[in-house]
């Protein structure tokens, strides 16, 4: 009866074709609009050293885009949660999910024991692919590659919309595994790797308090709070934006006030409503059939009375993962039959005004709520995942429009917004407690590709797959592609330093995202900050955190040295007191002065070469030179003054016995 979650993107969404795509640029489209191929070759970034956590559907262990160059598996650790179903209040339920180490991973991999973990849908191989996958499905070619192509990985099959049987494959029954038992199992696991994580539930709908303080929100903000060092959370905003299936307003106890309902069939759907847990108030459906349930009080529930469930919960009182400490009221509605219109009346049983919030369910191949209103419409229409505090939260712009796919046949989508443009379902804030901007910053995710799980029910769509990947990729689209494009983003970010936290990368993304004529002035609902620029992200957090190159002086100065002779050699010393790995490009002299040195083209952090300069002048006179240094480090090139003076023979030599002149 009740459904404790909801998902972001139904299965069925894969019968919508895929946007833009062009064999030559594949999904370098990405790494252009979000300069993110540029950012991480300045800095020499591939993910390494973070590990990157994602709850999703499961994965495919076998892709080699998720496999080192010897075969072996880059997954550190994988929880499979599949059937799992009515959490307890602490978070946990049945049955116990099933854990598979990297070792046992391997062992499959090279022939042994098989992992009976799968991704059925195929949501989540696509996801981390485009996350962390490596794109080595095509030897030769990084062109499917995520943005963290060398991070570690843990993997958690949290949820499942289901997947029919396909192939050779079984069908997949829904189910939504306990996230708090996750993220206690993943805060274990990472403790254990002692490396920085970003992690990421791909999934969330409006369901829940949509304020920050349901269990879930509560759980991340315990894991992964936002002034953590080195554990950042990323979520999508979610599907739902322009959706006619978000009312809100006043009501009192002077007066009942009514939200009139359309609906759009006779399946059976879910609804909620939020108010204000200080003005109490009794809940009335009615229908233009005849039919009427109500009034329920703050406490009470009625059980499929003519089709109708309604449970009205006292503050704090609502199933996992619903559980809120705000304070206010939750209403649950269950609705089967009654196509047509009807009608919620709020009346509050005694003095003061309250604020209401009732959202209708979603279903079907265009995400369209069975559940409308035409009236009394309010803004916001964020998952209640993405009302976390100490998330940072993706929305989705456009990146194609059309595309040729695996069979050579020509595909496009419209009417799903302009190529630059924001994803017509995107969904914008404000969260429930008035959060104006619970967008952070949005990345080309609609649509774009990656890795395809080869057995998943998404693979029996030819038309997702791409022309040239060889059946290993295809598409992924909305939010549920946004979000993991900044969570490579943000790999790459805790690469460049470790130490990072939550707040310090979002600040950084605020001020580095970038405008134009789509986002209109930042911040605002929809588009929160602007577009992702990684470069200019990773450019900020280098000022901050990253390599830097030191030399041991800012200037050097020779002794007198004769024309066609040379000095002593000056030895510089080039340290690197930064969290990241220093690219050398070049080391250069001017002036009548050369140099050698230990370098090499990189300096680890901490690390220190030396540079020897010597002085050999071909003319007399006084020389002035520089030495260059082209490196990673953000106040690149660092330059040292060099100095000397040449004689055609220096003073002793011109002396005779007893100093008397020759």
């Amino acid at each position: 009866m009740f459904r404790p979650c909801r998902l972001t993107r139904a299965v069925l969404f894969l019968f919508l074709a895929v946007l833009a795509f062009s064999p030559a640029c594949a999904d370098q489209l990405v790494n252009q609009d979000t300069q993110a191929g540029a950012g991480a070759a300045k800095y020499g970034l591939s993910g390494a050293g973070v590990i990157v956590a994602i709850l999703d559907r499961g994965l495919d262990y076998r892709h080699p885009d998720f496999r080192n160059p010897d075969g072996s598996t880059r997954i550190r650790w994988m929880l499979d949660m599949s059937g799992q179903q009515n959490c307890n209040a602490d978070g946990a339920g049945t049955p116990a999910p099933v854990e598979y180490s990297q070792a046992q991973i391997d062992t499959a991999l090279a022939g042994g024991h098989p992992v009976p973990e799968r991704d059925a849908v195929g949501h989540g191989t696509v996801t981390t692919g485009l996350a962390a996958g490596n794109g080595s499905a095509l030897p030769g070619t990084a062109q499917y590659a995520g943005l963290a192509p060398k991070a570690d990985l843990i993997i958690v099959k949290l949820t499942s919309e289901g997947a029919p049987a396909h192939g050779t494959q079984p069908a997949e029954a829904p189910f939504q595994g306990c996230i708090q038992q996750a993220l206690t199992w993943l805060d274990g696991k990472v403790t254990q790797l002692g490396e920085p994580v970003v992690a990421l539930i791909d999934s969330g709908t409006q369901w829940g308090p949509i304020d920050g303080t349901s269990a879930v929100s509560r759980g991340i903000d315990s894991v992964f709070g936002a002034d953590r060092p080195g554990r950042i959370f990323v979520l999508p905003s979610g599907d739902e934006g322009g959706l006619h299936n978000h009312a809100g307003g006043a009501y009192s106890g002077a007066a009942a006030t009514t939200v009139p309902i359309t609906r759009s069939s006779s399946e059976t759907t879910e609804m909620q409503l939020w108010y204000t847990g200080s003005v109490p108030a009794e809940i009335t459906l009615s229908f233009d059939d005849g039919t009427s349930v109500g009034p329920i009080g703050p406490g009470d529930r009625v059980e499929n009375q003519d089709g109708v469930t309604i449970i009205q919960y006292d503050p704090g009182q609502e199933p996992y993962p619903w559980t809120s400490t705000d304070g206010d009221r939750a209403v649950y509605f269950q609705i089967t039959g009654h196509s047509g219109a009807g009608e919620l009346t709020i009346q509050g049983t005694g003095s003061g005004t309250g604020r209401y919030d009732f959202y209708g369910d979603v279903v079907g191949p265009n995400l369209t709520p069975v559940d409308s209103f035409a009236r009394d419409l309010a803004p916001g229409r964020l998952t209640d995942y993405a009302s976390t505090r100490s998330a940072i939260v993706a929305g989705a712009s456009v990146v194609r429009t059309s595309w040729i796919d695996v069979n050579g046949a020509p595909e496009s989508l419209t009417g799903q917004g302009p190529v630059g443009g924001l994803w017509i379902q995107s969904s914008g804030g404000p969260t429930r407690d008035g959060r104006l901007n619970g967008v952070d910053v949005v990345t080309p995710g609609e649509n774009s590709f990656a890795a395809y799980a080869t057995d998943s029910y998404w693979a029996t769509f030819k038309f997702n797959e791409i022309a040239g990947g060889g059946g290993w990729y295809g598409r992924h689209g909305a939010t549920s592609a946004a979000a993991p494009i900044a969570v490579g983003a943000v790999a790459l970010m805790l690469e460049l330093d470790p130490k990072l936290t939550g707040a310090q990368a979002r600040t950084i993304l605020h001020e580095t995202s970038r405008t134009d004529s789509f986002t209109g002035r930042t911040p605002n609902a929809n588009w929160g900050y602007g577009k992702l620029d990684v470069l200019a992200a990773l450019d900020a957090v280098a000022r901050i955190a990253g390599p830097t190159a030191i030399p041991s002086a800012s200037a050097l100065a020779f002794p007198e040295t004769r024309v066609g002779a040379k000095s002593a050699a000056r030895t510089l010393a080039l340290t690197n007191t930064g969290v990241a790995t220093l690219a050398i490009r070049s080391i250069a002299v001017s002036g009548g002065f050369t140099q050698s040195n230990t370098c090499g083209a990189k300096l680890a952090a901490g690390k220190t070469c030396g540079i020897s300069v010597v002085f050999k002048p071909a003319a007399n006179g006084v020389h002035d030179g520089v030495l260059t240094l082209e490196d990673s480090a953000p106040d690149s090139p660092q330059k040292v003054t060099l100095g000397g003076t040449a004689t055609a023979a220096i003073e002793s030599e011109r002396q005779g016995p007893a100093g008397e002149s020759q």
